[in-house]
């Protein structure tokens, strides 16, 4: 008996550390590897917001556990899934090495700047601006800073070309609200698809577009009747869309990995997938004023300068860690976009596709500029904060506070 319990603890102490050095990972190229991580979970490892886990000091074989079975898909999570089935074992092992190398910090670097700190004015708001506040659940208008209930994670917003209605999603409900701007009443709770994320209304201002990123497929809603009209089915992981300006194409955002999508609005059908390598995880876009350039931001530090004639990939540009909105001017001069994994934004020359940094604070993520590109607005959801650019001097002008976890900004004349 004795002999055989000897054996058994033998195989057992064997087997462990095979099962360690199979899974030994490199912490240095974790570090490296993490960028992909920083956009949720923060480069330091702690979670951007409630509901993100900290990872810095967490068990290793705990992190190689949960990535492996988002990786199979035994645990469902439609961005986490997306994310783990590009990982090999070796960069799940390097990303459990670092993040468990990690010390618990909440330590923040604070920014210093001249900007102007207080309630919203309208020479900087001179048209009204819609911002949505995630966990506060509710839609708050600017410069009047009212707010307007709504449901459980307030995401992304669209407002129509009328200026009368807005929509916003709530992927946790897998709804989308529509409200009355003029009083913020609620029109209708429609159910979508699963997971929605980006909204998007035409710009005849008919149909809104919602990329349910869980269930692969687009919720096409009639806005004259406030009805779901159609389901166009994608790829992997839709995102977010963007019309053209005659509404006969709309582009979304494949963040499941295979790029940008081509729907033909009149057969309410994807026609086209085109390929953005250099990328991880197609997030956001925006067209060029010529409509013949996509900028399309990635879920990493990245944005893809894509011509939609030929198909290419014209440059990669390197921007803040994690994700964020991007916004072309509608003068069509510059091509911001936010970073949530970092404290400042970078603003792309659209010419030239030569950026600029522009230190805003921690944690940015939505971003839009005025009708006149005049003001560039940028949400800052740790410090419950929406930061005010001066486009003539790119440097932050004023500080607004407001509620919980701003999101995402939809405003009239830039969709």
């Amino acid at each position: 008996m004795k002999k055989i319990s000897f054996k058994l603890a033998f195989i057992s102490t064997a087997l462990l550390t095979l099962s360690h050095t199979l899974w030994a990972g490199d912490i240095t190229q974790g570090k490296t590897k993490a960028a992909a991580c920083a956009g949720c979970h923060g480069l330091n490892g702690i979670g951007l917001s409630e509901e993100f886990p900290n990872l810095a000091g967490q068990k290793q074989a705990y992190i190689i556990k949960q990535l492996t079975a988002f990786k199979n898909g035994s645990r469902k999570d439609p961005t986490m899934n997306a994310m783990a089935a590009t990982l090999s074992n070796d960069d799940i092992a390097d990303l459990a090495a670092y993040f468990s190398s990690l010390k618990i910090s909440t330590a923040q670097a604070s920014v210093a700047d001249k900007s102007r700190t207080g309630k919203a004015s309208p020479r900087e708001f001179p048209e009204n601006v819609y911002i949505s506040m995630k966990k506060s659940a509710t839609i708050e208008t600017f410069p009047q800073q009212q707010s307007w209930p709504g449901g459980p994670n307030m995401l992304y917003t669209a407002i129509t070309p009328n200026k009368k209605m807005l929509l916003s999603t709530s992927p946790s409900s897998n709804t989308v609200y529509i409200f009355n701007t003029q009083n913020g009443r609620q029109l209708a709770i429609l159910k979508t698809g699963k997971a929605p994320k980006g909204v998007k209304v035409s710009p005849d201002g008919k149909q809104a577009y919602i990329s349910n990123q869980g269930s692969a497929d687009i919720t096409v809603i009639n806005l004259k009747t406030l009805r779901v009209s159609h389901t166009i089915k994608t790829k992997k992981g839709p995102h977010n869309v963007r019309f053209t300006k005659d509404g006969k194409l709309a582009y979304v955002t494949l963040q499941g990995g295979d790029g940008l999508g081509v729907i033909d609005t009149q057969k309410q059908k994807l026609i086209r997938v085109i390929p953005v390598p250099g990328i991880t995880g197609p997030h956001n876009l925006d067209l060029s004023a010529d409509e013949q350039t996509a900028f399309v931001r990635d879920f990493v530090h990245h944005v893809a300068v894509v011509d939609l004639i030929t198909g290419k990939v014209n440059k990669i540009i390197t921007v803040g860690n994690g994700h964020g909105g991007i916004d072309v001017f509608p003068n069509g001069q510059y091509a911001a976009t936010a970073a949530i994994g970092d404290d400042y934004i970078s603003v792309i020359d659209t010419q030239t596709l030569e950026s600029r940094d522009i230190k805003v604070g921690s944690a940015s993520h939505g971003i839009r500029a005025s009708k006149n590109s005049q003001w560039l607005y940028v949400t800052l959801p740790k410090k419950n904060e929406i930061a005010v650019i001066n486009t003539s001097t790119m440097a932050v002008e004023a500080r607004v506070p407001s509620g919980e976890f701003p999101f995402w900004i939809a405003l009239p004349g830039n969709p």
